[in-house]
């Protein structure tokens, strides 16, 4: 049989509004077999039905027999059940008594209800209190042992670009519906308990609201490609990560252009891939509104020439000695806001940076930039630089024999 669905225009806990809803179906000859943000209904419906909703008992999804029976009697069939709220009963006899007779028993029947709410309102202030306190916490207060410079605060402008990632924004805006729905359901449900503890009628239903489904309608619109971003990086496949360079348009420093010495690619040179099972020498792609241009690369290069350095660590030794194997990471960034340059790059280096080391910051000059950021190390193991032009941005972390400041001219072809 075909079926016809609609978005329920309503809040779930407006009992009238539902139920005369309901009822206008009917009278259109549509039948409810599912009841939830959106309602299925069979062309099976008559003229004439009342439907009445009856808040979830302890015994489950399903009245008990006993209930069954007493509302059989009364001439009240079964239909379904709506989400874990309620049971929906219908009657097309028209002389059918009604459920509640008076205000006192409605207000019972509504007790177990409000309780359930209240009781799962009190657990969400909980939960997502300790969520704020632990996200709180984890920026701005943890330090791990191992950090010999720890600053909390340098990271900000970098999550201030992932707040603005289509992912975070997809999920704020649904959280902003759904609770705009959860706060008018909740305010229904409050007004409609009280009048009756009160000895009154609950307050007259708003009726059908077209704003209600669209709020539904964007919800899930937003949801839906919320869960398949979350899907796909479940099963890994997330084709903006670890992207070979060969199939990376995108423009980046060459590991080889520093280099005085040939290096290869572990593939190239070993005819294997990498021993750590890692990807080696892959970009990243990231999109922010703040910076629509974002992207990462990281490259890894090995020597042909065994025992060249000792200095660099080798995965495979060949007579004792080691292979000199330098990598180099990138991270550029084209924002929209200039004024964010400088803290994204500083940001980024203290991303890069090994929380072990105790690293030294100073500022050089490079005719047309507007900075140029070069970083070392109490070890003297790596080095760092960041540069920037207007809202063009690039940082990069390099571990070798070579000085990043020696190649300040190559290095600044990223941002002018």
């Amino acid at each position: 049989m075909k079926k016809v669905r609609k978005i329920l225009p309503l809040s779930i806990y407006d009992i009238p509004g539902i139920e005369s809803w309901l009822e206008e179906q009917a009278n259109a000859g549509l039948f409810p077999v599912y009841l939830d943000t959106w309602v299925t209904f069979t062309h099976d419906g008559v003229p004439g039905t009342r439907f009445r909703l009856e808040p979830l008992g302890k015994t489950g999804d399903t009245p008990t027999e006993d209930q069954l029976e007493l509302y059989h009697h009364a001439e009240w069939q079964y239909a379904l059940t709506v989400g874990d709220v309620y049971y929906l009963f219908y009657a097309t006899d028209p002389n059918a008594v009604e459920l509640y007779s008076d205000v006192n028993s409605r207000r019972l029947s509504l007790e177990r209800l409000e309780q359930r709410v209240q009781r799962s309102h009190r657990a969400c202030i909980v939960i997502y209190t300790l969520l704020a306190a632990a996200v709180i916490w984890a920026l701005f207060f943890f330090k791990s042992k191992y950090d010999v410079q720890p600053d909390n605060l340098a990271r900000l402008p970098l999550l201030l670009l992932s707040l603005f990632e289509p992912t975070v924004l997809l999920f704020l805006g649904a959280a902003t519906f759904q609770w705009q729905q959860w706060r008018r359901n909740l305010r229904i449900l409050q007004k409609t308990c009280q009048a009756l503890k009160n000895g009154l009628i609950p307050p007259p239903s708003p009726g059908p609201s077209k704003k209600i489904v669209w709020e539904k309608i964007w919800t899930l619109v937003l949801i839906i490609p919320l869960l398949a971003v979350i899907v796909l990086e479940m099963f890994h496949f997330t084709p903006l990560e670890d992207i070979p360079l060969q199939n990376f348009q995108q423009p980046y420093i060459e590991l080889q252009t520093l280099e005085q010495e040939p290096v290869l690619p572990w593939e190239e040179l070993f005819d294997e891939p990498p021993f750590r099972g890692e990807a080696e020498n892959v970009a990243e792609v990231r999109f922010s509104l703040l910076s629509p241009t974002w992207y990462s690369v990281q490259q890894n290069g090995y020597s042909p020439q065994s025992g060249k350095q000792p200095n660099a660590f080798s995965p495979k030794p060949e007579d004792g000695n080691y292979r000199y194997a330098p990598n180099l990471d990138m991270t550029c960034f084209s924002l929209l806001i200039p004024a964010l340059a400088r803290p994204a790059a500083t940001a980024q280096l203290n991303e890069y940076r090994s929380v072990n080391l105790r690293w030294s910051y100073q500022d050089a000059a490079f005719p047309g930039l507007d900075f140029v950021i070069l970083a070392t190390n109490s070890r003297g193991v790596g080095e760092m630089a960041a540069l920037g032009k207007d809202g063009r941005v690039a940082v990069f972390r390099y571990a070798g024999v070579e000085h990043l400041s020696d190649h300040l001219e190559q290095l600044a072809d990223m941002v002018l």
